[in-house]
């Protein structure tokens, strides 16, 4: 009966071949599902608020709170922003006096207790022009010429795109986004300090406010090995008014 044995091993041969394709099926399946390192980046764009609402924004001021973990202090901390790149810290620690970190678009500064006032060095200068570009969000493919998706990882319970970037000169960082909200939840980076050597950070971005239509991190977790940092902020205004003398190293 050749015709029954043929429809035995016909069916046989349907089932050999579809199991055979299977994994390129499902390889190209998950191909297709994994985003573009722009759609990432474009649905950052607009979870954020969206790129015309972004650059209606000139300037912000933060304040709140910083926690200390290694010191065991919580302190008044003050954020100021200003576009194109200006930056400045207020930290004031209980029994110590103020802590100002500050990067006026060119150079950057610092002042403490401890040791006075002091100029930002070059790793650090470097850092600081990418970190306090006040359109971080709309410039991150400029910022980091060469960016590739690398995969996910769970951050706080919830599943994250990792996008590995990497500046021009060649300074890497790991960018984390939310699958589904798409916002920006955590950074990895290196910076190396004179005294310590090189510090790996982790830094945390939780609890986004609506401010004008732009939602801004009211929660900022900065991670080393040894101790954290945890802003705070309990008030974040947009385009008030900041002079630009804020930003400039102080004669003393």
């Amino acid at each position: 009966m050749p015709c029954a044995g043929w429809r035995m091993i016909h069916p046989m041969r349907r089932s050999l071949a579809i199991a055979l394709l299977s994994p390129v099926l499902a390889v190209g399946a998950a191909a297709q599902s994994a985003p573009s390192v722009d759609d990432i980046l474009g649905h950052y764009v607009q979870a954020i608020g969206g790129k015309d609402a972004l650059e209606k924004v000139s300037s912000r001021t933060m304040k709140g709170t910083l926690e200390n973990s290694d010191e065991g202090t919580t302190s008044p901390a003050e954020v100021f922003l200003k576009a194109p790149n200006k930056y400045l810290s207020v930290v004031e620690v209980p029994n110590a006096g103020q802590i100002l970190e500050a990067w006026n678009g060119e150079t950057g500064w610092g002042k403490d207790p401890d040791s006075g006032l002091h100029d930002m060095d070059k790793g650090d200068q470097a850092a600081a022009r990418r970190d306090y570009e006040f359109y971080r969000e709309l410039k991150l493919k400029e910022l980091f010429p060469k960016m590739t998706l690398a995969g996910k990882a769970r951050v706080d319970d919830r599943d994250a795109f990792i996008v590995e970037a990497s500046s021009a000169d060649g300074a890497t960082e790991k960018l984390y986004f939310d699958v589904q909200s798409g916002l920006l939840v955590r950074r990895d980076f290196e910076r190396i300090n004179i005294d310590d050597g090189i510090i790996l950070w982790e830094v945390d971005y939780d609890d986004y406010k609506d401010v004008d239509g732009v939602k801004v991190p009211a929660t900022v977790i900065r991670k080393t090995p040894d101790f954290s940092l945890t802003y705070r902020f309990t008030e974040i205004k947009q385009n008030v008014p900041i002079d630009d003398a804020r930003f400039s190293k102080p004669e003393k």
